[in-house]
């Protein structure tokens, strides 16, 4: 398994642990806030007890109160004592009030406060006509007051009656609260404990898990360094490999140019001084010592100009490329009038580029395009150019053996109706000395689309060719828009 599967696979438990330790601290966060709302529901169930219980002994307060202080008025005539009386028939109802608020969604209790209520009311009632007979008879006590005070004292009765009543409910519902708060505040004291320590036990895994992912990070980091230093020295080793290269192909091609000149002329000498003579044998010896130092010599230029081409020069000259073609055309007029051929081109926009070398590169297309014709065919060129993005330049398949860094490309077609080839031979008619076709039907070196090639990615571009056998071919050159 590859370091960047394995990095994956250290991603993708990193991510599952961090998710599944996130899911887990969530539902113990969850659980410990469901358990501390219903403790706050237990404790304020609580609140509400105690205060049932302290309302009912203010409300039986005020009613003893009411009863004891018309007893020693009636004893003593000191009207002192109608004190707790009067305040107790200001306050009873918003007592009663409170309460009739308090049992709000309470039935069982409410009915027992109604009943309260009217036993207090009915013993307030009797205490006001006990009052109001003892005054009408001048302050003295009879056998009808008498009886009067007693159903106040049975009315008293029944009201503590009722009340304890109430309490006891109350209390019964105040312990039973009481234990389910003690039974849910430890369950709290423990969904706390067991969520902190998830929490601690979480926190520590990913800081493991943190440390472990940091140091092999540190560690991919060096490595990528060093690889990163390893490439830097192989790439400067093989820059000065390739200008050696360069330096001895150029030096190579105008050294092996002397002797060649020197073969062909004493050829000539030669030729010359048996041209008296009649022997064709080696008369036809040399013409073909002639030819084949024609061929190396155009090999040796071709070369020269291969060399020359792998050099990276400014590619950011504004190149207007209608100029650039009638340059061309001129330079190629004799082959043009000799094979009588017809070149059209289009209006052609303005990118960035090296003159020099787009010039090379175009007029070797337009010399195949006049080279390879059929017999009896009169060579038609057609260029022309459009803008294209990227993303369609992917779709036509054009560029899949370069890389793309740029959003638009200037795609300049030249298209002929000469020999054409098969598809199966587009990468072999761009490499260096590979030809399609025997020396015998169509002269070359098989360097010309090589040299193509090499100036396209000095430029950052591509090439690449449509053809069909015996039919037209058109060759497709992308030279990137840079701003």
């Amino acid at each position: 398994m590859s370091r960047l599967s394995l990095n994956i696979s250290r991603k993708k438990h990193f991510y599952l642990i961090s998710v599944i330790s996130l899911l887990i601290l969530s539902a113990s966060i969850a659980l410990a806030l469901v358990t501390i709302y219903q403790t706050n529901e237990s404790i304020s169930s609580l609140d509400h007890s105690y205060n049932i219980n302290l309302k009912i002994e203010r409300l039986l307060s005020l009613a003893k109160d009411a009863e004891t202080g018309e007893r020693g008025y009636i004893i003593t005539r000191n009207t002192e004592f109608l004190e707790p009386y009067q305040t107790a028939k200001e306050n009873i109802d918003k007592e009663l009030s409170e309460l009739y608020f308090a049992f709000e969604n309470d039935i069982e209790q409410k009915k027992n406060l109604d009943s309260l209520k009217f036993n207090i009311h009915y013993q307030l009632d009797l205490l006001s006509f006990v009052k109001s007979s003892f005054e009408k008879s001048n302050n003295k006590m009879n056998d009808s007051i008498s009886v009067f005070v007693y159903r106040g004292q049975v009315a008293m009765t029944q009201i503590r009656d009722k009340a304890n009543e109430i309490k006891d409910l109350e209390l019964r519902r105040l312990q039973v609260n009481k234990a389910e708060t003690y039974r849910k505040s430890r369950f709290s004291i423990g969904v706390i404990v067991l969520t902190c320590s998830l929490s601690l036990l979480i926190l520590l895994c990913v800081l493991i898990l943190l440390n472990t992912e940091f140091h092999k990070k540190v560690d991919i980091e060096q490595s990528l360094i060093a690889s990163q230093q390893l490439l830097e020295h192989q790439v400067y080793r093989l820059n000065l490999s390739n200008k050696e290269l360069e330096q001895f192909a150029y030096v190579a091609s105008h050294d092996l140019q002397e002797p060649l000149r020197k073969i062909m002329a004493f050829s000539e000498r030669i030729g010359t001084k048996l041209s008296d003579e009649k022997n064709e044998e080696v008369i036809g010896y040399l013409e073909r010592l002639n030819r084949s130092a024609a061929r190396m010599r155009i090999l040796i230029q071709d070369l020269l100009m291969y060399s020359r081409s792998t050099r990276v020069l400014d590619s950011n000259e504004q190149i207007d490329f209608t100029e650039l073609f009638k340059i061309i055309i001129e330079d190629l007029d004799v082959s043009i009038t000799n094979e009588k051929a017809i070149v059209k081109i289009a209006k052609l926009p303005v990118n960035k580029g090296n003159k020099t070398q787009l010039r090379q590169l175009f007029q070797n297309l337009l010399s195949n395009s006049l080279k390879f014709h059929r017999e009896g065919n009169i060579p038609k060129i057609e260029v022309w150019a459009e803008w294209n993005s990227v993303k369609k330049i992917a779709e036509k398949n054009w560029a899949k053996d370069f890389n793309l860094n740029y959003a638009n490309y200037l795609c300049i077609f030249v298209k002929d109706n000469g020999i054409g080839f098969d598809a199966q031979y587009l990468q072999q008619i761009f490499v260096i000395f590979q030809r399609l076709h025997a020396r015998v039907e169509y002269e070359g070196t098989g360097i010309g689309l090589a040299i193509c090639k090499k100036i396209v990615e000095n430029h950052e571009g591509f090439i690449t060719a449509e053809s069909i056998p015996d039919g037209h071919t058109t060759f497709i050159v992308g030279l990137p828009q840079k701003l």
